[in-house]
């Protein structure tokens, strides 16, 4: 399953290169020398297509294009860098974190239309999330966002 990473990072750190200073591992977990666990965090890619029209609200840096953006860059950098951005961000995912608390547990969403092997009816995918985990990460990622905007540093989301 694609997934998205949210990493804090030094703003003057961030450039067109940022991608050189973290790997991968074959689990799709991202690494880098000295990298807390609470510095960064890991949603799938059909979440984020779940809540991407929100996150389209931001106004974000594209370091690849040098290029000002909104969204996310789904399969490139996306940086999310000035302060009042920070707190929007910070603000939307609280918001998504106030909405699935009131869902049951597993929380299931509706993915995309799909249309099974060439048969004539389609369907909505089912997106089953764990309720307190996937709440557990968007908590960390806003906690992130707020660091981010009080101590002067910013995001970087790698897309898919």
């Amino acid at each position: 399953m694609p997934k998205h990473h949210f990493v804090i990072e030094a703003k003057s750190q961030v450039n067109e290169n940022i991608y050189t200073s973290y790997s991968w591992d074959s689990h799709g977990n991202i690494h880098k020398s000295g990298l807390k666990p609470e510095f960064y965090a890991t949603l799938e890619d059909e979440f984020i297509v779940y809540i991407y029209d929100s996150l389209c609200w931001l106004n974000t840096w594209n370091p690849s294009t040098c290029m000002r953006c909104s969204g996310l860059n789904n399969y490139g950098i996306t940086v999310i860098e000035e302060q009042n951005v920070l707190l929007k961000f910070h603000q939307l995912i609280r918001a998504w974190i106030d909405l699935f608390s009131h869902a049951a547990d597993p929380i299931v969403l509706t993915g995309n239309y799909s249309i099974a092997g060439g048969e004539q009816k389609g369907y909505y995918e089912k997106l089953v999330y764990n309720k307190v985990e996937l709440i557990n990460e968007l908590n960390k990622l806003a906690n992130m966002a707020k660091y981010a905007e009080v101590n002067g540093k910013c995001i970087v989301h790698f897309g898919i």
